[in-house]
């Protein structure tokens, strides 16, 4: 018979998240996993699998976060909705904010070589949820080439990411998404 767990799983995922956020896969320990969920290693691992099943997890656990939020950006679709998302990047955040560590899907991705068919799948099906978001905005405003253009808000959305990511800075992504909103702007 099972025990039962004596901590909160949902606290303890998302403890887990913002540890893989912030280090990465490879880079987060299970000794750091330990320190940031308050549980045991033998604990976590009874509870989600190995390391790699916890990261899965996690990554959908996010994937459902943003997907939400989405939803939320996006109920009324067009421009206006992908130069919110734009926006948001000029918007301060304090020096400890998770923002400054850019996107948990977006840093997975230097690490897509030394991961799982189902750690693939779910970058995947992210990347392809925000093209869908982005192509379902461009439609609705009637703007051409939806597809093309869907698929460029995506590159330039990762790469600003990215340029936070490298920085450690959400500031790092101003400019690139300042060109973004005149760009969209101008379709």
């Amino acid at each position: 018979m099972a025990r039962p767990r004596n901590f909160d799983e949902d606290k303890v995922l998302d403890a887990a998240m913002m540890a893989f956020w912030r280090h990465g896969y490879e880079a987060t320990t299970t000794r750091m996993l330990e320190d940031a969920t308050g549980v045991g290693i033998r604990g976590l691992f009874n509870a989600f699998g190995s390391k790699e099943q916890l990261f899965e997890t996690v990554l959908a656990r996010y994937f459902a976060m943003v997907s939400t939020t989405l939803e939320q950006v996006f109920a009324t679709p067009g421009r206006a909705a992908i130069d919110m998302v734009f926006a948001g990047f000029s918007q301060p955040e304090p020096p400890e904010a998770i923002a400054h560590a850019g996107c948990l899907m977006v840093n997975t991705v230097s690490e897509l070589e030394r991961t799982n068919a189902a750690i693939r799948a779910r970058v995947n099906a992210y990347r392809d949820l925000w093209k869908a978001q982005f192509r379902i905005a461009l439609v609705a405003d009637g703007i051409a080439d939806a597809d093309n253009r869907a698929e460029f808000l995506v590159g330039a959305l990762w790469g600003a990411l990215n340029q936070i990511k490298l920085a450690g800075d959400k500031a790092a992504a101003v400019p690139l998404a300042e060109v973004m909103r005149d760009t969209v702007r101008g379709w």
